[in-house]
């Protein structure tokens, strides 16, 4: 395993100190003793990059990104740039946020079902995968039984490592995919792009910031979203049946029998009225939720445990004004989807339904920014 590491810590300082001499040393030692008197010991960081291959798939490399002892990211680049695993620590005890697959077989063979799918062009469907823009009318691909296309084009596509640093503040994967490399996604959506995807750890909190730039001539439209599983059952020693789940959101979009938006929204209503909490054990969710509610320029998505007093945050700009909620059948898990358009949000416009398609002309860049956490 390769690791790039930095450490911030008081012993190194106290070995500068005595090079500089003795009077400085205790001149140092003087001040050390006085800010612990106020409560401000110094800490021990190490920000640290590692990249290895996972021991039950020696196929893929995974990058870890971490603060030692507090921390721990890993993403493989290889499989759309998953961030498969986010775990912090409350003590000794370690917390996965983000719920990893068994194996990276697993999530190879099922890359929307575990970890942190990234889903461009469009999240969540395409009704019969057709779509027109700009006098132009295109096709996904699609099963031939299947009613739409599902999550975009860049689920297992391979991501090339653009940088990766640790200083005394943070650690940090960037990663990107040119879209040129990839024939089958340039036959299907003839709009060149380069996405970059930057994961930070820093102080425990998960940020992931996303930047799309249309490299064609012509206008791109576009859509993004992100598909991460969170456990419901933080600790494994909390009722999952009682995790309080809050969505801040005010309306959802009516959805049709394959799970596509009519174009009618509705007010939240009874269980779907998540903006307060509702237990988990009530819930069984695929919803487009709107009319999100932010503060300070964020909104907040939560799993509160609170027979063990964790809750697990998800914070995603105002970009993202939908979110999707699922409750995988069978499992202790929950979806929170930050999405910048709903389903078929380009077929809804093409019937002049405000979607939020983005559309970006030629050199400019979309960004966005989420926030995962433990509180």
């Amino acid at each position: 395993m390769d690791i790039f590491s930095f450490r911030r810590s008081g012993g190194r300082r106290w070995h500068r100190a005595l090079r500089l001499g003795m009077p400085c040393a205790f001149f140092l030692l003087s001040a050390i003793f006085t800010n612990a008197d106020k409560g401000e010991m110094m800490t021990d960081t190490t920000y640290s990059v590692g990249k290895t291959f996972d021991s039950l798939e020696v196929k893929h490399q995974v990058y870890s990104i971490e603060q030692e002892g507090k921390a721990v990211a890993k993403i493989v680049p290889a499989l759309g740039n998953n961030c498969y695993l986010f775990k912090v620590a409350d003590g000794e005890t370690w917390i996965n946020l983000i719920d990893p697959p068994p194996d990276l077989a697993t999530l190879e063979e099922r890359p929307t079902a575990y970890g942190n799918p990234i889903l461009f062009p469009f999240p969540n469907r395409i009704r019969n995968g057709t779509w027109q823009f700009e006098g132009g009318t295109y096709q996904f691909d699609k099963a031939p039984e299947s009613p739409t296309t599902i999550h975009g084009l860049l689920l297992n596509l391979p991501y090339q490592v653009e940088d990766h640093v640790a200083d005394e503040n943070s650690a940090t994967l960037v990663c990107s995919l040119d879209s040129e490399h990839f024939p089958d996604v340039i036959r299907q959506y003839p709009f060149p792009f380069k996405i970059e995807i930057a994961y930070t750890v820093k102080e425990a909190v998960l940020t992931m910031e996303v930047s799309i730039k249309n490299t064609g001539d012509r206008n791109m439209p576009m859509g993004f979203g992100i598909h991460p599983y969170f456990s419901t059952n933080l600790t494994g020693a909390a009722d999952a049946s009682q995790a309080l789940i809050t969505v801040p959101a005010a309306k959802y979009w009516e959805l049709d029998d394959v799970l596509v938006p009519t174009g009618k929204q509705n007010d939240v209503t009874g269980t779907l009225d998540l903006r307060n909490g509702q237990p988990f054990g009530k819930l069984k969710l695929d919803h487009v939720f709107t009319d999100v509610q932010l503060v300070d320029g964020m909104s907040r998505c939560l799993i509160e445990n609170r027979d063990t007093g964790h809750t697990l945050v998800m914070e995603s700009d105002a970009i993202f004004r939908e979110l999707v909620v699922y409750t995988p059948p069978d499992r202790d898990s929950i979806c929170f989807e930050p999405y910048t358009c709903p389903t078929d949000a380009i077929n809804l416009e093409a019937r002049n339904i405000p979607a939020g398609v983005i559309v970006l002309a030629p050199d400019e860049t979309f960004s966005g920014t989420v926030r995962f956490m433990l509180q």
